[in-house]
């Protein structure tokens, strides 16, 4: 495991954002992650303080790469022939690079029917690609079946999700070391970093209000949450990240929204475009345009509920193309 955490300041990947000193920026255990106060923002939004958790410092340009470091240490601790997992993009990369530096075959299977941007890097890592006709959510169950008839470590979301938890535990854990937030804003897919952000602030006595963001068209956690029992759905290449027909870990992310007096919002992808243009200008990073609708997100929860005075981490996470 440590020998996978040292081998994270590879060349797969170059830093992006702010400088350190332009940003206060810092990096957080293993390299993962630099939180940094966005000033720019705090002007051009009459808050107190913003701060930026951008994940596209990590290797692979995501926050996944935090919870597919430990599924894939969990695997070769257990001794598993192998890793599996569905996805549509971005954990898939993050399993097939750290599969890569643990010398683990993986085998991911996508929707065949999704954009697919970072195929090609999990087949350049060397994982076994496998598409299948349907959802995101056929392609988990796809990968879950092969997981039980091979022997191999089923990293999918639910499987074990005590790792997951416990990883973005750590994430929560980085950031309350740095700053005491009012308000944390998460994009919403599945809900598990929600979840596990949640208990990780939990751990150390925080309790920050967790804001979910997500598209406005199609995630269970949107629609529970507004108690809409059907709910627009529309997946696009935009919001494919977030869409979920079934998120898996919407009650760790609905109990959260509901302990910390949080709340969730959904947006289209014409706002997910300028705030990710914006944060581009204003912060210098890249942000995935799903992510950077956290940035419309705080806007809308500054303005629902007068709270300018306050401390607010935004969770950014990195675009899909390697630099």
């Amino acid at each position: 495991m440590e020998a996978i955490k040292a081998a994270c300041s590879g060349s797969y990947r170059s830093k992006e954002g702010l400088s350190e000193s332009e940003s206060e920026a810092g990096e957080g255990p293993g390299g993962l992650g630099r939180l940094f106060r966005a000033t720019v923002l705090e002007e051009l939004l009459g808050v107190r303080e913003v701060y930026v958790d951008y994940e596209g410092v990590n290797p692979t340009g995501t926050h996944k790469d935090r919870i597919a470091l430990a599924h894939v240490g969990e695997a070769v601790k257990h001794g598993f022939p192998g890793i599996t997992v569905g996805t549509c993009g971005n954990y898939g990369v993050a399993i097939a690079y750290y599969s890569a530096l643990a010398g683990l075959k993986a085998v991911i299977f996508v929707p065949r029917d999704y954009t697919l941007e970072r195929l090609p890097e999990m087949r350049a890592l060397g994982a076994e690609v496998i598409e299948v006709p349907g959802t995101y959510e056929e392609a988990v169950r796809a990968s879950m079946a092969f997981a039980r008839e091979n022997g191999f470590y089923d990293a999918n979301p639910g499987s074990n999700r005590a790792v997951d938890i416990r990883a973005y535990s750590e994430m929560a854990l980085w950031i309350a070391s740095r700053v005491n937030p009012t308000a944390v804003f998460v994009p919403l897919g599945n809900g598990t970093t929600m979840a596990g952000l949640w208990e990780g602030f939990k751990a150390v006595g925080l309790a920050p209000r967790m804001v979910g963001v997500t598209t406005a068209f199609g995630n269970e956690i949107l629609r529970r949450f507004y108690g809409d029992g059907n709910g627009d759905f529309a997946e696009t290449e935009l919001n494919e990240p977030l869409v979920s027909e079934r998120s898996f870990d919407a009650d760790g992310a609905l109990k959260a929204v509901r302990e910390s007096n949080g709340y969730v919002f959904g947006f289209a992808d014409d706002t997910a475009l300028r705030c990710a243009e914006l944060m581009r200008v204003v912060a210098g990073i890249r942000p995935l345009p799903a992510s950077a609708l956290v940035l419309a997100g705080l806007v809308k929860f500054v303005r629902k509920f007068n709270l300018r005075n306050g401390r607010f981490v935004l969770v950014v996470t990195g675009g899909v193309r390697v630099g």
